[in-house]
């Protein structure tokens, strides 16, 4: 199996690769990585975690941040809109 190249810049062409980094998606929205984690562990964003132990790294699937990208811009928000929100991310999937 061939890796993926995971190279990320949010200045240039942004995050190549299935999955993308906390802090890329952070500088995207221009938010504090604790925003995004807040919205990971509110189910709103979902993640994977890798590796065991403390040392997990959080990644969220393309499709996942996209569908997420995509009801912020329709204005279906997790503070007005929660069910639509989770349902545009479960069809992205």
């Amino acid at each position: 199996m061939e890796a993926t190249d995971t190279t990320e810049d949010p200045d240039g062409e942004g995050p190549r690769g299935a999955y993308i980094r906390v802090r890329w998606i952070a500088a995207y929205f221009d938010v504090g990585p604790s925003t995004i984690y807040d919205l990971i562990d509110s189910g709103i964003l979902p993640a994977v975690a890798i590796g065991r132990g403390t040392k997990k790294a959080l990644r969220i699937h393309r499709d996942d941040f996209e569908a997420y990208e995509r009801a912020l811009r329709e204005g279906r928000t997790a503070n007005n809109d929660e069910e639509a929100v989770q349902k545009s991310l479960t069809t992205a999937s």
